[in-house]
């Protein structure tokens, strides 16, 4: 079976979760009858020679892109990677007055391109069962063409050593952060205003964008010489996985993931997770994380401060290990494919 993987264009550039979930599940599927294929934007394609097309994230980045491939009569499978801060009534009303702005004048809103997109799919695999209820309630999708298809994270990580990043940076025991700096979303600021106010020992890892978030956020890193501030590692490097280990506490304080990457990464390699309570992140971290409420710096402090009062344990990282490796994930997607196919439907 040979599949296309296709997302928004500056997938290359900017990398993140996104990135790495469409590298991994390719490389993963490689154990399977499926061969992968990351789309091309300057290749001629006969899409008969393919059995679906499998598009990653639902905006009005990857929007043309599916509608083509859908008008090419080519199956369509959409990972959304959607969320919304807004409840279920609201996301309702929110979509409806997307849909008349269109029509009346030609005005798009983000949730719509999603809609739309949801709508083109022949199959629908979103990461969480929150993502799911948003889908199918908010945006009016039938629940029929929905299923979930779990993140996973690199076996390697399990294996994760802290000496080559203690040894390299003189480092051990800190508050770990790793990710884009300067995305909004990423609630950064109250973090870095908390490490530095308290004086914790922290790493910060990851590229700064040039926005005004990103430069507040180096404004302030500058200023605290308690954070060490890494420019950025690449994605599953041996440094990065030692970083993982050596560090004590991995915190996410995003408005939502879904459900985050390098949180199930820095798991794997036994550290304690701080994240957010929302975007189905506990889906995944079950009772083992320490959950925050992003809209809260006290939240995001308590939390801090309670997972550094805990001893490190192995049972969140044995949990990970046997329920989300991307390995399992791509066997699960292998199927689910052969199932599309040979009936046409779920």
């Amino acid at each position: 079976m040979k599949v296309i993987f296709g997302s928004f264009s500056s997938i290359s550039l900017l990398g993140g979760g996104v990135a790495v979930q469409v590298n991994s599940l390719a490389n993963a599927l490689k154990q399977t009858d499926v061969t992968v294929e990351l789309f091309d934007p300057w290749k001629k394609y006969r899409f008969e020679e393919y059995s679906l097309f499998h598009l990653f994230v639902a905006h009005n980045g990857t929007y043309h892109l599916g509608r083509s491939v859908k008008h090419l009569n080519m199956k369509l499978v959409l990972t959304p990677v959607f969320y919304s801060r807004r409840n279920i009534l609201q996301l309702k009303i929110v979509t409806k007055v997307g849909q008349l702005l269109r029509r009346v004048g030609g005005i798009w809103t983000e949730h719509l391109f999603c809609k739309e997109l949801c709508d083109l799919a022949d199959l629908i695999l979103a990461n969480t069962d929150e993502e799911i209820k948003l889908i199918c309630n908010g945006l009016g999708i039938s629940s029929k063409k929905v299923a979930k298809l779990l993140n996973g994270v690199d076996k390697t990580f399990y294996f994760a050593s802290p000496e080559l990043f203690t040894r390299q940076y003189q480092i051990k025991d800190f508050v770990l952060y790793v990710g884009h700096i300067g995305w909004g979303r990423k609630n950064l600021l109250p973090l870095i205003k908390i490490l530095k106010n308290k004086r914790i020992p922290a790493v910060l890892i990851g590229p700064v964008l040039n926005t005004n978030y990103g430069r507040r956020c180096l404004e302030l890193i500058s200023s605290a010489p308690n954070i060490k501030l890494i420019p950025g590692l690449a994605p599953g490097s041996e440094l990065l996985r030692s970083a993982y280990a050596a560090c004590d506490t991995f915190v996410l304080p995003s408005f939502y993931e879904t459900p985050g990457l390098a949180a199930l990464e820095a798991a794997l390699a036994g550290a304690k997770i701080c994240i957010t309570q929302y975007g189905g992140t506990k889906e995944y971290f079950g009772k083992y994380a320490f959950y925050l409420n992003p809209n809260s710096t006290k939240s995001i402090a308590d939390a801090i401060e309670k997972a550094l009062s805990y001893q490190k344990s192995n049972v969140l990282k044995e949990y990970i290990y046997q329920h989300f490796t991307w390995e399992r994930c791509a066997s699960i997607l292998a199927e689910t494919y052969r199932h599309l196919i040979n009936r046409g439907n779920l």
